[in-house]
């Protein structure tokens, strides 16, 4: 076997030896010892490399970065004899602007940590006071003890807990927390077992979740990076790159403001990224952009001169719905977009007044971004989900697409208006890198699941409480259905991948729900709130303990492929996801072949074989070269090719990125084809064109919407709506603008301290990160809050405490909360010391169906003068259970 054979680097009792050696090595590094030194950084004055003591002999290997942070980058281990010494990043080639490397942030230097951590899961356990087939004490969910079992035990725990749920209740009581089946396997298990009630939303992407195609904008479409310098202004809608799609982003945006671009910034905090780039603040109260955009459509229209704001040829020939002389053949209204921004249907000009009222921009400022935003100056806007995960957004994707259009900002050089979120931040255009598809049958699909219950993920823990539920479809399986009241009965949940009781809305409300149901069972690393709440525990592997199909690295900028090795062996008792399904497929009586015919090397083999890149003809080749030895080595079936790189090198550097130039043929410039001729270039639209009216977008909501409480009529155009929970909502009289009980809007923020909810654990990374909440200078002083000072934050669903961080950089009546900490809440007063924002986040006030309305939030906080000591985040204990 070659010394890098995926299958076993390290064996267990090598690195079993060396784990005593590594806890204490990582124990006494700090975060700055995770630096990017590598072996062949030599002085000046020494030839040849330069080993550090302790390490001669040691190897380095490409490790997976695998969470859902936004980002993708490399990480390598260097190994000595069972332990990781240290961790660098992407070395693999000299860093440029046309090439640049994959460079790691904190978090991925300290997945050590994830990995080898004292609170690693090291074995089965269950619930102390938990009983079979009836749940035991069920209340003790959350604060019960634990104790060890064997594999065999907690497998055939959970097969009998399916199979009693399955004989009396049906499979519509099993909840397979799954949102999309991205990784795992209990979603083909379980429906091979009959099937589970599933769950949906609109999760990061907020509103652009709803078929904005239907309107002809394409969710993650702006430019390419090579031609962000030719904008001469840049506008970051919410767009918070440095924390929220970290690695090359960040750099792409320094490269063009060193050209010269001149940024802004809009929404409700002037962010990291604004500061980075030195960027104008437009400041905008959280869900309020929409108003925002119909007063600069106001302001456009208004002050226009025969086209010195306004693109008419672009709104005349590619885009239908804006006036009444360009109006879809579809439209079941005569209404327009220029009549309704002048009043003319409600009675109401939306003018930069009465929008500053709403958003609390200054008048001035609307008119400053109106005249930025008009059609004589060379702009691209980049926005993301921020503005989009609002109650009352669902316009705001097609607000903004109008704004673009009314401005020509589509199809030119340096002109762009899209959603390039994450991933694909600043970077858009053709995939020109990227590995290829397992062949795992059940991913990135609910096809299979032959029950079509699916919960909303706003309700669901209302509705497991209630017993009953308004199923409106899975828009993951592109079910966008009329509202149907069914009655619901869980009596099983299954966590696998997710942790959704941390990430989604009302975990207090969720605790009720776990506490409910006769059995709950999670898999996991550490533990996650799911799995503290859960009544059978499995330890499974990282990443770096197993080969996995690569769905993860194919979530990357699209200039890069990602790989990876298996580098140790499963730690203590941990097993794979794939093993722990083939051996619950046989407790049930499942043909586990059958459900995944092959195993976990030929699955990841698989991606490496049907990896492609991009030629400048528009034709594309095969990523790697492979050869029938590489077959015999890796003992793998698959047919040997020619590709850009040898399987060996792809498997060393951890990546393949395409080298760049600003001339090359893979410049992109978004919709330059459907400007040129928009009809022989349609979009995905029904009239081919931009559509401001959208009689298929009202339609959507309409069906899905139906005539429910609380839900908006969302009109075929981008009106304005209002919020549940909104600014006017922190007023109980809104007229005299009397204040209410919680009348301080919370939105949350991406915090480079996790990759939502994971790596939160990290001692290091709980060191560099203090999770404050930010808050504004003035209503600080107005309530005597100092900076450091612990806040107590709260509203009818829950309160946390945290130290605050005073700043200027917060609108007033706007508290920042960074997203993703794992609740640790007090048992005796019932406040989580973690600051986890979900404890506030409403199940029930959603505006439409499946909408996540996270950052419309309304609390109230004050200075605490409790009796909890709130410790800095580093000192707390790690949380290890104490197994029996």
């Amino acid at each position: 076997m070659s010394e890098k054979d995926s299958s076993v680097v390290l064996g267990r009792r090598t690195f079993v030896a060396g784990f005593a050696a590594a806890t204490a090595t990582l124990a006494g590094m700090s975060l700055v010892g995770c630096n990017d030194n590598t072996l062949d950084e030599v002085p000046p004055e020494v030839e040849g490399p330069v080993v550090p003591p302790g390490e001669e002999g040691a190897t380095w290997y490409s490790t997976p970065c695998w969470h859902n942070c936004g980002g993708r980058c490399v990480n390598k281990v260097l190994i000595k004899d069972g332990v990781v010494l240290r961790q660098k990043t992407d070395d693999s080639h000299e860093d440029s602007y046309g090439w640049p490397q994959a460079r790691g942030c904190i978090r991925g230097r300290a997945t050590q940590q994830q990995v080898f951590g004292a609170d690693r899961l090291k074995y089965p356990m269950k619930r102390k006071h938990w009983e079979p087939l009836t749940g035991g004490d069920k209340s003790l969910r959350g604060r019960d003890e634990w104790e060890r079992i064997s594999w065999d035990e907690a497998l055939d725990y959970i097969a009998a807990e399916l199979k009693n749920a399955k004989e009396k209740y049906g499979n519509r009581s099993i909840f397979f927390m799954n949102i999309i089946n991205l990784e795992g396997y209990w979603g083909g298990l379980l429906s091979a077992f009959g099937g589970y009630v599933d769950s949906s939303a609109t999760q990061s992407t907020g509103t652009f979740a709803y078929n904005t195609r239907a309107f002809g904008w394409a969710e993650k479409r702006a430019n390419d990076r090579m031609d962000l310098e030719n904008s001469d202004y840049i506008v970051l809608w919410g767009h918070n790159a440095a924390w929220c799609a970290f690695g090359n982003p960040s750099y792409y945006l320094k490269r063009a403001k060193e050209a010269g671009s001149t940024f802004l910034f809009v929404g409700p905090e002037y962010s990291v990224t604004a500061g980075f780039v030195d960027a104008e603040w437009i400041p905008v109260r959280p869900a309020t952009d929409t108003a925002l955009i119909c007063a600069l459509a106001h302001s456009m229209i208004t002050r226009d001169k025969e086209g010195s704001l306004i693109d008419w040829d672009y709104l005349n020939r590619c885009t239908v719905g804006f006036d009444a002389e360009h109006m879809p053949t579809d439209a079941k209204s005569d209404e327009n977009y220029r009549d309704y921004i002048l009043g003319a249907y409600d009675g109401i000009e939306k003018t930069a007044e009465w929008a500053s009222e709403i958003c609390g921009t200054p008048v001035e400022t609307i008119h400053h971004l109106a005249d930025i935003l008009g059609c004589k100056n060379v702009v691209s806007i980049h926005t993301n989900g921020a503005a989009a995960r609002n109650n009352g957004a669902e316009n705001y994707p097609q607000a903004l697409m109008t704004l673009g259009a009314m401005g020509g900002h589509y199809g030119k050089p340096g002109h762009a208006c899209g959603n390039d979120q994450y991933y694909s931040a600043m970077n858009n255009g053709r995939t020109l890198a990227i590995i290829g598809q397992s062949g795992h049958p059940f991913q990135f699909t609910t096809a299979n699941n032959p029950i079509d219950d699916s919960l909303n993920c706003n309700e669901m823990w209302r509705s497991i409480l209630d017993g009953k539920y308004i199923r409106t479809g899975n828009m993951y399986a592109g079910q966008y259905d009329e509202p149907e009241e069914r009655n619901l009965d869980i009596h099983v949940i299954v966590s696998e991948q997710h942790n959704l009781l941390q990430s989604q809305p009302n975990i207090n409300e969720g605790i009720e729900a776990f506490r409910k149901v006769d059995f709950v069972c999670s898999q996991a690393y550490t533990m996650k709130t799911d799995t503290k709440y859960s009544d059978i525990v499995l330890p499974i592997c990282t990443r770096w303990e197993v080969l996995r199909d690569n769905w993860y690295a194919t979530q990357a900028d699209r200039e890069n492929a990602f790989t990876h090795r298996k580098i140790i062996d499963p730690l203590f008792e941990s097993r794979s996801d794939y093993d722990v399904a083939k051996e619950l497929a046989g407790r049930l009586g499942l043909d586990f072949n059958t459900i995944v015919p092959m195993d976990e090397k030929q699955l990841w083999f698989n991606a490496l074989q049907g990896g492609t890149v991009a030629n400048e003809d528009g034709s594309t080749s095969p990523l790697c070269t492979i050869s029938q030895e590489d077959l015999d080595r890796y003992e793998v079936e698959g047919t040997p090719q020619e590709g850009a790189v040898s399987l060996e090198k792809f498997l060393d550097d951890g990546v393949y990125r395409v080298k760049r130039s600003s001339d090359d043929a893979f410049v992109d410039i978004a919709y330059k084809e459907f400007r040129e001729d928009p009809e022989k270039n349609p979009l995905d639209s029904a009239s081919g064109k931009m559509e401001i009216y959208c009689q298929a977008k009202g339609d959507l909501f309409a069906r899905i919407n139906g005539n429910r409480e609380g839900y908006v009529t969302v009109s075929p155009l981008p009106k304005y709506l209002e919020q549940h929970e909104g600014y006017k909502d922190s007023f109980i009289d809104w007229e005299n603008r009397v204040p209410g009980p919680y009348p301080l809007q919370m939105t949350h923020v991406h915090y480079l301290r996790r990759a939502h909810t994971d790596y939160d654990n990290l001692p290091w990374l709980r060191e560099a990160m203090v999770d404050p909440v930010f808050i504004n200078k003035d209503d600080a002083e107005a309530k005597g809050i100092a900076n450091g000072d612990v806040v107590l934050v709260h509203n009818d669903r829950g309160k946390f405490i945290r130290p605050a961080s005073v700043s200027r950089c917060i609108m007033p009546g706007v508290i920042v909360v960074p997203h993703g900490a794992g609740a640790s809440i007090d048992e005796a007063t019932g406040i989580d010391k973690a600051g986890a924002d979900n404890i506030l986040t409403s199940s029930s006030s959603a505006t439409s169906t499946q909408l996540n309305g996270w950052n419309t939030t309304l609390v109230a906080y004050e200075k605490y003068t409790g009796d909890i000591d709130l410790l800095p985040d580093c000192d707390w204990p790690l949380d290890i259970p104490i197994a029996e």
